[in-house]
């Protein structure tokens, strides 16, 4: 090991490591996403981002310290424009952070006999089942296809090293923190905050359509939108447990969804933020009264506000019945039975883009269902069925088997982003599905307080270190 890079407290880094899991961190990671947001350029912020967290898996041994700038990565990606070559032009940084995340393993060496934990089979399954996606009836051309083959890698092979390698990382005694639960939670808040004014932005930005024809302005990017926020939503009520002025967080999630014009989001974000209103509302004891009171005068409102409500939503309440806007999602899910029959045992394949005469997936993605359970049988067959199955039965074990209030949060969000992905592919996107494998291995590996604790405020420091 580099002498400089050890891994002490007297490492002359380990200030630094400390600075980067810290609130402030987080705090500086927000204001300078808020300069992608002013100025519209999500390119250069994806690149911002990707060599800040090239730089972090240099500079520490603490996988959590990258997952911020990998969450504000994400949100940069789906908001921005850019076609493939413009990507291209920024091949240097690209692969300047593939030589950091090598090098990261080999100056923070992982233990080759570390033996993973419950989700070890199922993973497995998986990375079998996207291979042999296909068998005996894909085009060549279209499995050995670099999307195909990259996206059989990211769905199968990477969450399972990702298993392995940060399930080592992530874990009591590491990650400079005592309350694991308290950072990831608060980063799930600074998450929420950036896409409620990312979506404020795009409204500034089109004020004069708004203001000639108020109403929801519909935006590409709005189902990945939600997704986010659904996911994350969960840990900002877990934050509001701690200080009740944090409820403000998922309030600004809902209003983010409602304005985005996402029937999924509207629906399931919509189901997701009542359930978690209830279940929040019993086990919060503290702040219970506060909370129905809220509840009762928002419901309130929305009744007074419902007869221009209504018309104010017609984009999105209009798509609902719009069969213009329903003859794709509609005639994908007919093709993935006839896909299915085609080739009951394995389907069609991860790379089957025969179904393109319907919709024309972009460069470099996938010709998706746009529903989980259609994708599962209409491109694994049989197989993907047991296996993703299995996979499903073996994680809620794992989810329910904990009984922290955190690790409820954990259920919420897998249950966020498995609603979303009936009709949009979340789970089979490497973005959300390594956001999943990391959530699952501070499950497994952590068993936090199952009671309420003090009040916190989001600004307040806990970035002790154990280690």
């Amino acid at each position: 090991m580099i002498k400089a890079l050890e891994v002490s407290e007297t490492s002359k880094l380990a200030p630094v490591r400390r600075f980067l899991a810290s609130d402030r961190m987080s705090f500086l990671l927000m204001l300078l996403s808020l300069l992608v947001i002013i100025t519209n350029q999500y390119m250069y912020g994806i690149v911002g981002a990707v060599f800040l967290s090239a730089l972090i898996m240099l500079l520490t041994d603490d996988a959590v310290s990258m997952f911020m700038p990998v969450l504000y990565t994400s949100a940069f990606i789906i908001q921005n424009k850019n076609s493939y070559d413009a990507f291209m032009t920024f091949m240097p940084v690209w692969i300047f952070a593939v030589v950091c995340m090598v090098l990261h393993f080999v100056v923070y060496p992982p233990d080759l006999h570390y033996r993973m934990g419950r989700l070890k089979l199922p993973m497995i399954l998986i990375a079998f089942t996207v291979f042999l996606g296909g068998v005996g009836i894909i085009d060549p051309a279209e499995y050995f296809a670099g999307v195909s083959v990259g996206h059989m890698f990211a769905l199968g092979i990477l969450p399972l090293l990702l298993y392995w390698l940060l399930g080592q990382q992530i874990r009591p005694g590491r990650n400079y923190t005592d309350r694991l639960d308290l950072r990831f939670s608060k980063m799930c808040c600074w998450l929420i905050l950036y896409l409620f004014l990312a979506v404020v932005e795009y409204y500034v930005e089109h004020f004069a359509e708004f203001a000639a024809d108020p109403g929801i302005l519909p935006f590409q990017w709005r189902n990945n939108a939600c997704t986010m926020i659904m996911m994350a939503m969960p840990f900002t009520f877990y934050m509001g447990t701690k200080h009740f002025r944090n409820f403000i967080f998922p309030l600004l999630g809902m209003i983010a969804i409602v304005f985005s014009g996402s029937r999924g989001g509207l629906v399931f974000g919509t189901l997701e933020f009542g359930m978690l209103l209830i279940y929040f509302g019993i086990v919060d004891k503290r702040h219970r009264k506060l909370l129905l009171g809220f509840v009762g005068a928002g419901v309130l409102a929305l009744l007074c506000l419902l007869p221009k409500l209504i018309p104010f939503m017609s984009y999105t309440l209009g798509r609902f019945t719009d069969m213009g806007e329903n003859y794709i999602r509609i005639m994908e899910w007919k093709r993935s039975v006839e896909d299915f029959l085609a080739n009951p045992i394995f389907g069609r394949g991860l790379g089957y883009m025969g179904n393109r005469d319907i919709h024309e997936s972009a460069e470099g993605v996938l010709c998706y269902y746009h529903s989980s359970l259609p994708q599962i049988w209409g491109s694994f067959g049989i197989l993907g069925l047991l296996t993703y199955g299995y996979q499903f039965i073996c994680r809620l074990r794992l989810m329910l088997s904990k009984k922290s209030l955190f690790a409820k949060a954990i259920l919420w969000s897998f249950i966020g982003l498995e609603l979303m992905s009936l009709v949009n592919p979340g789970v089979f996107s490497p973005l959300y599905l390594t956001y999943l494998t990391v959530l699952l291995i501070i499950d497994e590996n952590y068993d936090f307080p199952q009671t309420i604790d003090g009040d916190l405020t989001l600004d307040e420091n806990t970035d002790h270190h154990e280690k």
